[in-house]
């Protein structure tokens, strides 16, 4: 096949997962975030929640845990064990770039070489978790991921902010953002869809993707 048609080819979506974790302070609601270097080969520069690829050890911690109410939520495809999965490898990103951990679990089983071993309390608890909805890179970019986008609350999780160093400046930032941080169409997009689900109102799941160039937003009931 012509190295001309096999350029022209969209990179294949690889599979990530972020972690939105917010607080109520007397100001409004506020949620982690930090910035990507300016190095970063996507998206460098901006604010972003912590998160990143799925990975295998994510898979293997998500076969031994249970069912979540997030699992079987519109828009995560009816798989409850990829729902865990991509929950699993929110919450390591967020141990990783942010040195938060989620309360009353051992996050040691998530990282590079460890074993879960056979004690259920090694195991994340991600009954806190709450799915916002997804974003599919667009086709004409290099690199490519299909993103889910969880929310918990700062309550859940306990340490002090020091992450690994993919992400500088760590601060909470209010869903409004008026120091209008550079941000990019889909953490906007998630911030007004966690405001719209802690208001109590019905909340489907937002599916953003693109035409060409041009955003569209669909919704799963």
């Amino acid at each position: 096949m012509p190295q001309s048609t096999l350029a022209s080819r969209p990179a294949r979506p690889r599979d990530a997962a972020s972690l939105l974790i917010w607080r109520a302070q007397a100001q409004g609601l506020e949620v982690l975030m930090g910035r990507r270097g300016s190095r970063a080969r996507f998206v460098p520069g901006v604010y972003v929640f912590p998160g990143g690829v799925l990975e295998p050890r994510d898979r293997m911690v998500s076969a031994r845990l249970g069912a979540h109410p997030f699992s079987l939520s519109p828009g995560l495809d009816g798989n409850p064990s990829l729902a865990r999965a991509l929950a699993c490898a929110a919450v390591r990103e967020v141990h990783e770039e942010t040195g938060l951990q989620l309360r009353a679990s051992v996050l040691a089983n998530l990282r590079v070489g460890a074993d879960a071993g056979t004690d259920p309390s090694a195991l994340p608890d991600l009954s806190a978790l709450r799915f916002l909805g997804r974003a599919i890179t667009p086709t004409n970019s290099r690199m490519r991921f299909h993103a889910r986008f969880f929310a918990a609350p700062a309550a859940s999780f306990v340490g002090e902010l020091a992450g690994d160093g993919e992400l500088s400046d760590l601060q909470w930032v209010s869903l409004d953002n008026p120091a209008r941080l550079p941000m990019v169409d889909v953490t906007e997009l998630m911030l007004s869809e966690l405001a719209q689900q802690l208001s109590g109102a019905l909340h489907q799941p937002a599916l953003l993707s693109y035409s060409g160039d041009k955003p569209r937003v669909r919704r799963f009931s």
